[in-house]
């Protein structure tokens, strides 16, 4: 092994050795049997220290072939704080893991996440690009081929990974030079701990720009992959007419060279196992935003990423035909999605509520380029066109940029026009007029525009951000989801944080927002401050605070004043067995859906309880309790009621699982019960049967999905 030091960037480079004969791949690893590997140590901990000496030792070791990257860990632990269980995939992300992750362009882009906890359950995410907000940092549909093995010892467990190169697009030049880091979650004393192999810098905006090894994989030529994945579904319900549906289809992956694929999907069955998270819209103005799910969205789908929400796949439901391809280069990254979809969403925003309904048979494509850059950033230009079979269309044109600048400031910008001709049709029943233009769908023609700028500044324990957005009333992205529209936003964060990582309290910060929201006639439609609280304690407990107050707010030409809400939380994990989540909602809001808006006292009180054995059973309890109570008359309700699911999971292994849902929807006065029995040899192979009841009657369901290459 041949090791690089290259101290004016702190950056170390290893070339790769090749994988010895003597190495089993059994997941048992030993420093004999990874000697002459690339061999690191998971010496920093990261979370909630600050670069202190990890707990516990943890070591990564790297060999490659010709085909794969073969990685090795060897792991210590307490039995006393041991967490593990045999899941599903991408179901264990609260036990003890470790993994590799693979930054392959050295700038940030497409990231990929790849680890397995003890019991060699598969957990992978990749980093979306760009990062827009907390909750889009990752993807957590994102799937991968690889391979892992492991076993647990008495105070160690030890993992190995084979991860295929052919999985992985990483372009065509002959010098390939992958950044890498090691991680690891792990629990002392019950308490989350997080180690990894570099120093985090927390004044930094990119930790990611901060991998300080390099793998050297020149030369690489493994075979290309082709992967076909066909499937059949079936389906009976004796309600329905016909009683019994049959399907089939399947899709396609050709990577035509290191750095281009090409998909396609004929009839597919976009049918989830995983169910979307349930969420109360009673007193929504505005349709409710689910994320991508389905495996054949997911390649490449972190182009699409941005902060107003420009392209949103989900807006494909139905599709008869679909192709797309990527490609990637060290300077340029290209997606085409396109497509013919039998029906799709349809979405006219609004300044007060938005309007919903279902499309007929439909044209839709999805072009996005992008240049990356050091530093994590990058610009780039991205369109959308709908065409609808009954005539009308929308097209959208967008361009943004993401440039760090010197002194750990951050600028973003997006702009975009859409150009909309209504349809002539009945699919949207009702809604807000706008700039002389009527909601209903009646061969209209018009044109908008939007727009996003942030300035951002990060330091150790000071954060910043100066945001404005403005969407125009006509402005309506037809293969996106922004809901609403005619306003112009301005917003002030700032955020303190400490690492204290004393006995008993670990970390505490506190968020502080001021806001203003007004439509295109100057009238303000919001204007608020808001404030958020949090400690982190000892034993795994995080208790939060979030309160907001509305000086006014102006709904449907009226301006309410005063209006708050205060909202307390808390997380507890103190053991593998048991893991609770609690918040309570007080406050002053609007009745947004009732035929006489007014103003309301508002209770809400959301409790989630998970319970897990045996390292095979979980067992989650979710309610989602919700009360407006007249203002006058606090004894009268305008509308009350509850969300409560429950979920058991019963695992023989990483493959196969039991999974019952039992669903009181109180609101709607449902019932809903689903049981599934899956199996899942790999990240794209799947057999399951089940079954739906609610109020419409039963359906009973099977899919065979086989993954070929």
């Amino acid at each position: 092994m041949q090791t690089i030091e290259m101290q004016a960037q702190g950056i170390t480079e290893h070339i790769v050795p090749i994988l010895p004969p003597g190495v089993v791949f059994d997941g048992e690893v030993s420093p004999d049997e990874y000697a002459g590997a690339i061999a690191l140590d998971l010496q920093y901990e990261i979370q909630p220290g600050t670069n202190t000496p990890a707990p516990y030792s943890s070591k990564g070791y790297v060999f490659r072939t010709e085909e794969a990257l073969i990685v090795g860990f060897i792991c210590q632990f307490d039995p006393e704080n041991f967490r593990a269980n045999r899941g599903l995939r991408d179901d264990v992300w609260e036990d003890d893991f470790i993994g590799m992750a693979l930054d392959v362009y050295g700038d940030t882009r497409n990231m990929v996440f790849l680890g397995a906890n003890p019991y060699a359950v598969q957990l992978d995410i990749r980093k979306n690009n760009p990062a827009t907000a907390r909750d889009d940092e990752f993807d957590l549909s994102y799937d991968m081929n690889y391979e892992t093995k492991a076993h647990i010892g008495q105070t160690s467990y030890s993992v190995e990974m084979r991860i295929p190169f052919n999985s992985i697009q990483f372009g065509s030049n002959p010098e390939q030079r992958w950044k890498f880091c090691f991680f690891r979650q792990t629990y002392v004393q019950g308490q989350q701990v997080n180690v990894q192999t570099y120093k985090v810098d927390r004044s930094n905006p990119c930790n990611d720009c901060l991998y300080d090894h390099v793998l050297i994989l020149d030369g690489l030529k493994p075979s290309l992959r082709r992967q076909f994945i066909p499937y059949v579904f079936t389906a009976a319900s004796p309600e329905a007419r016909p009683m019994a549906q049959f399907k089939a289809g399947g899709s396609a992956f050709v990577a035509l060279s290191a750095a281009t694929s090409v998909e396609a999907a004929v009839l597919p069955d976009f049918s989830q196992v995983e169910a979307d998270v349930a969420q109360v819209n009673v007193n929504s103005a505005f349709a409710l935003f689910y994320p991508e799910r389905r495996p054949f969205f997911i390649e490449g789908s972190d182009l699409l990423e941005s902060r107003l929400k420009y392209a949103y796949t989900r807006t494909i439901s139905q599709p008869w035909a679909l192709s797309k391809i990527n490609y990637q280069s060290q300077d340029l990254r290209i997606y085409v999605l396109s497509g013919i979809d039998q029906n799709s969403p349809y979405l006219v925003p609004g300044e007060n509520y938005s309007s919903y309904g279902a499309s007929g048979s439909n044209w839709s494509t999805i072009l996005r380029a992008e240049h990356p850059m050091k530093n994590a950033s990058s610009f780039g230009v991205l369109t959308t066109h709908r065409v609808f079979r009954e005539g009308g269309f929308g097209h959208t044109l967008a361009a943004d940029f993401d440039y760090g600048l010197p002194g750990n400031w951050r600028v973003k910008g997006e702009v975009a026009r859409s150009e909309t001709l209504e349809p002539t049709a009945d699919w949207i029943d009702g809604g807000e007029t706008f700039q002389g233009h009527s909601a209903e769908l009646d061969g209209e023609r018009f044109n908008g525009y939007s727009g996003y700028g942030s300035l951002r500044r990060n330091s150790t324990n000071w954060n910043m951000r100066l945001d404005y957005m403005v969407l125009s009333p006509t402005f309506q992205a037809q293969m996106g989801f922004e809901p609403r529209n005619n306003f112009r936003r301005y917003e002030f964060g700032n955020s303190l944080k400490f690492f204290p990582n004393g006995q008993r309290i670990k970390q505490y910060g506190v968020y502080a927002e001021a806001t203003l929201f007004e439509n295109f006639e100057q009238v303000v439609k919001e204007k608020s401050v808001l404030s958020f609280a949090w400690v982190q304690l000892a034993g795994n407990l995080t208790a939060r605070m979030f309160g907001k107050y509305r000086f006014e707010e102006n709904y449907l030409g009226v301006t309410y004043h005063d209006l708050y809400s205060l909202n307390l939380g808390m997380n507890w994990s103190p053991s593998v067995a048991f893991s609770a989540e609690a918040n309570h909602l007080r406050g002053r809001t609007l009745a947004y859906n009732e035929s006489a808006v007014r103003m309301g006292w508002n209770a809400e009180t959301n409790v989630n309880i998970t319970l897990q054995a045996a390292g095979r059973f979980k067992w989650s309890h979710s309610l989602n309790k919700v009360a407006l109570r007249e203002l006058s008359d606090p004894s009268q309700f305008i509308y009350r009621g509850y969300l409560y699911q429950t979920v058991l999971n019963a695992n023989a292994n990483q493959a196969m699982g039991l999974r019952l849902v039992f669903q009181v929807d109180n609101f709607s006065e449902q019932i809903l019960f689903q049981p599934l029995l899956q199996y899942r040899p790999s990240a794209f192979g799947l057999f399951y049967v089940g079954g739906l009841y609610n109020a419409q009657g039963w359906q009973a369901y099977l899919k065979w999905q086989q993954q070929i290459g």
